[in-house]
């Protein structure tokens, strides 16, 4: 009798992980979407351990295609976790993105890299036309909605250029970003070829500040020059000072 308790034990608990194993990623998908109102997925099939959609999307951006995989060590650190890659020509790259037990999203080992007139563009109240490339690798990246939670990385700004609507040259751009005082911080660690320096925020409810100082090098053209002489405040020791609040 023990015996045939053992076999029936095992039959149950090899169904249920077939059961789990092959659970359609559509159905829990769904439930997702429902939960969080920013989050739009299209075109999902696969299971919950291993699929893909057609196209992602968050607060409106168009994020494209994205596959998943389940991370089963993850476990091990209590929580549940998965690795996300993104395909789309324009920004592609891939994170990890967990839940702990507490109920705390974790978001961490991100690399992305993306155009940036697509995310500029998304939140800017003014069209911006930029050039080069925007790579963002970041150790954690959870700032949580009252920018309270964990953020350690760094955002590269390569062969930087504003096209539109004024032209400026910036060159090989570094920020360090970091949550302090509920606000999202970049801090310039390489100003590029206008020597900036100095640190932008972004607040849980969309305020932004920004707080540059920059000293263009001799190598800076004329036009650059007249650019900076009408947008910025003229120093005393011929810096350019960039001090800006507002609202996204």
């Amino acid at each position: 009798m023990t015996r045939a308790w053992r076999l029936f034990a095992l039959g149950v608990g090899a169904y249920l992980l077939i059961l789990v194993l092959t659970f359609p990623a559509a159905r829990v998908s769904s439930m997702l979407q429902d939960r969080l109102t920013d989050l739009s997925l299209n075109g999902v099939s696969g299971s919950v351990f291993s699929g893909e959609a057609a196209q992602l999307v968050y607060q409106g951006l168009d994020l494209g295609p994205l596959q998943w995989k389940f991370r089963p060590l993850a476990l091990l650190l209590g929580r549940i976790e998965y690795r996300i890659k993104l395909t789309h020509p324009e920004n592609h790259g891939q994170l990890n993105i967990g839940k702990t037990l507490s109920g705390r999203t974790l978001v961490h080992d991100l690399d992305l890299e993306l155009l940036p007139d697509r995310l500029i563009n998304h939140y800017s109240p003014v069209a911006v036309d930029t050039s080069g490339t925007l790579h963002l690798v970041f150790e954690t990246f959870s700032p949580a909605k009252d920018y309270l939670g964990e953020v350690n990385g760094q955002i590269a700004w390569q062969d930087a250029v504003i096209l539109e609507p004024v032209k400026l040259v910036l060159g090989q751009l570094l920020l360090d970003a970091v949550i302090e005082n509920g606000e999202l911080v970049g801090r310039v660690v390489n100003g590029g070829d206008l020597g900036a320096s100095g640190e932008m925020s972004l607040s849980a409810d969309s305020a932004y500040r920004v707080n540059l100082l920059l000293r263009p090098g001799p190598t800076v053209g004329s036009d650059t020059l007249d650019v900076l002489q009408n947008y910025t405040q003229r120093q005393p020791n011929g810096d350019y000072r960039i001090d800006m609040t507002g609202q996204f």
